[in-house]
């Protein structure tokens, strides 16, 4: 009689175990579904259209609640609205998709064209484009794929807008007759204008290039852009970057200024402020450092913040564009 009842609290005891076993393997496969669910979101919500507050991608400006960027939208405006004789509203298809610009036609050959970071339209660089017009040049303001009223749904921090970027110059080559052009890069602008110069498909048509708060990578920035909304790192912010690649078909890895910059042996502006916690200096200096271009200049600015450096100290921004342009 012994024998039986030992058998049966072994049996109850191996069922006690699996159950367990089978609760603890549940609950992490929801925990982990949760967590790689939450890492969707988060991509869907930042670096896509499809989650993001509703129109916020369009052609409005993207902070509205903070009084020193729409400060810089309105004046931006303002300025370009008394060239509205110059302007045309220009159309291109790359990928797949149909993309809206504005050019404005000042008689030039050279034309300063606006590679913006996410979330901004073609309006947001309005606010860039006064020491160009008053260098001579015409300038092209354009949307970017899935932003104002271009076609698409994502942002590909850079990689497929520099296709788009060389698409634009090549179309104002075959229909205006411009025969070089000079990129201004704002934030992830920069890894766009970089992979344009150093795109197989670039045939010499950039000229100079303006990078205004440029990162050594986009991973780097969008780390510092996450913990400081409050967010800790481990595990969302990895899983992010497989969503990216699942929906855009390419790697973040690529937008590094950092393997770009040493392919890079055309004239080079950097503008930077020291006050960048997103695009922080020490890593700007060795993106330059990094630079195989021959004439390259570093411009220090101790006003502003990320992207909000010229309305802090707009005659020694639009000098250094000026300078940099005529320079030889």
């Amino acid at each position: 009689m012994i024998l039986p009842v030992i058998q049966a609290n072994l049996l109850w005891y191996h069922w006690l175990i699996i159950g367990v076993g089978i609760f603890i393997f549940v609950s992490l496969v929801v925990g982990i579904a949760l967590i790689v669910e939450t890492a969707r979101r988060v991509y869907l919500h930042t670096l896509s259209k499809r989650m993001a507050k509703e129109g916020s991608w369009g052609r409005v400006c993207s902070a509205p609640d903070n009084p020193e960027q729409m400060k810089m939208w309105n004046d931006g405006i303002e300025y370009m609205s008394q060239f509205q004789d110059k302007k045309e509203d220009v159309q291109i298809e790359n990928d797949g998709l149909k993309l809206y610009g504005e050019f404005y036609n000042f008689g030039a050959k050279k034309t300063a064209l606006f590679l913006c970071g996410r979330c901004e339209c073609l309006m947001y660089a309005y606010y860039y484009a006064k020491p160009y017009i008053e260098s001579g040049l015409n300038v092209l303001f354009i949307d970017p794929r899935a932003h104002g009223l271009s076609d698409g749904e994502f942002s590909t921090v850079g990689i497929k807008e520099s296709e788009d970027a060389l698409a634009w110059m090549k179309y104002l080559k075959e229909t205006k007759g411009q025969e070089k052009f000079v990129l201004h890069c704002l934030c992830v602008g920069g890894s766009a204008g970089l992979l344009a110069v150093t795109s197989k498909n670039n045939t010499d048509l950039v000229e100079k290039i303006v990078l205004d708060g440029v990162f050594i990578n986009f991973l780097d920035s969008y780390r510092r852009h996450y913990v400081d909304l409050g967010h800790k790192v481990f595990p969302v912010f990895y899983l992010i970057w497989m969503w990216f690649r699942i929906y855009t078909k390419v790697s973040v890895k690529q937008s590094s200024p950092i393997n770009l910059v040493p392919n890079v042996h055309i004239p080079v502006l950097f503008i930077h402020t020291r006050n960048d916690k997103f695009s922080v200096p020490e890593n700007a200096v060795k993106v330059f450092d990094a630079c195989a271009s021959k004439e390259k200049t570093f411009v220090w600015f101790d006003e502003g913040t990320h992207s909000h450096i010229r309305n802090h100290a707009m005659a020694k921004y639009d000098s250094a564009i000026k300078d940099f342009l005529t320079k030889k």
